[in-house]
């Protein structure tokens, strides 16, 4: 990266803060997020996923890593960071300093950059070049996370175990009732808060969402002070993500404390026949750790120059 600006380069291609109106989209467009969402939900249908999303993404794709960096800028929520080596690794890059129902977001947002957006820029892979997909592709990413995370048909469950006699609701009693829906489902679906206002509006629950967004302040308030709810807002709300790293199956685990220093090979082979493992699964690993080496080396220090030249 020596021939470009790194501070230039991330000031152009960091996340910027989310857009999840979504309204702007085709119908065509809309469905084809739809499918793909419940396309990778897979074994999750319509159950809840919050905090899971970082293992999922994991299983999803092995080649994806967190990582977690405290910005000083408030705007960045994250960044998709593919290297320059041009291999199908990437970094999702979540902002330590947001809350863990953003972070939670982001992530899945991210993923569908990584997804759909990764091929545009392998023969040139710095980082996805959001000056050019911020715009319709941002919107698409926004309600690719908000469908991974509250789907149509879950939203659908929700709504008809929330109102069962939907036909018979006081029309000036709205704003209450579904004030108190958008905080449930915010806690449940561990999604921000405003996206779940947008999602209601989405699938045609909410005819006035701006009335919804005007008062998300005074609504996110009342989340807060909810006790019922201290112990989810006290950790969703909070910076702190144990999330990032749960990637693991007794393979990974082992890669991870040999590649970090933890243990030798010769512990490692120790363990692994012990425990009646797949040595060709383990040897893999363990040669595939002296070629990669180096080259681990330079993506880590080109991702770092990258933040350090922001921050």
């Amino acid at each position: 990266m020596s021939s470009i600006d790194s501070r230039e380069l991330f000031e152009q291609y960091y996340q910027n803060k989310y857009d999840f109106n979504t309204a702007s989209l085709s119908q065509e467009e809309i469905n084809e997020i739809k499918a793909l969402a419940m396309e990778k939900r897979g074994d999750y249908a319509l159950a809840p996923m919050g905090t899971h999303v970082f293992e999922w993404i994991c299983k999803q794709n092995s080649n994806i890593r967190f990582e977690l960096v405290s910005f000083d800028s408030e705007k960045i929520d994250g960044m998709l960071y593919i290297p320059t080596t041009g291999k199908e690794r990437a970094y999702i890059v979540l902002n330590a300093n947001k809350p863990l129902i953003n972070q939670i977001f982001t992530a899945v947002h991210e993923f569908y950059h990584y997804l759909r957006d990764y091929q545009k820029f392998k023969e040139n892979p710095y980082i996805c070049d959001f000056s050019v997909l911020k715009d319709v592709n941002e919107k698409k990413a926004s309600r690719f996370a908000a469908e991974v995370l509250l789907p149509e048909d879950a939203l659908s469950h929700e709504m008809r175990s929330y109102f069962p006699k939907v036909k018979h609701r006081n029309k000036k009693e709205d704003f209450v009732q579904y004030a108190a829906l958008v905080i449930y489902l915010t806690m449940k679906y561990q999604m921000p808060l405003k996206a779940v206002i947008y999602r209601l509006a989405e699938e045609g629950y909410l005819d006035k969402v701006n009335k919804y967004i005007e008062n998300y302040e005074f609504i996110k308030k009342i989340l807060q002070e909810i006790k019922i709810y201290d112990k989810y807002v006290e950790e969703l709300y909070s910076n702190e993500n144990v999330y990032v790293f749960p990637c693991s199956s007794i393979y990974h685990d082992m890669e991870k404390v040999f590649v970090t220093g933890n243990a030798t090979k010769e512990n490692i082979l120790e363990d692994a026949g012990k425990l009646g493992l797949d040595m060709d699964i383990i040897n893999e690993f363990l040669d595939a750790d002296s070629e990669t080496e180096a080259e681990d080396a330079e993506d880590d220090d080109e991702l770092f120059a990258i933040i350090n030249a922001r921050r």
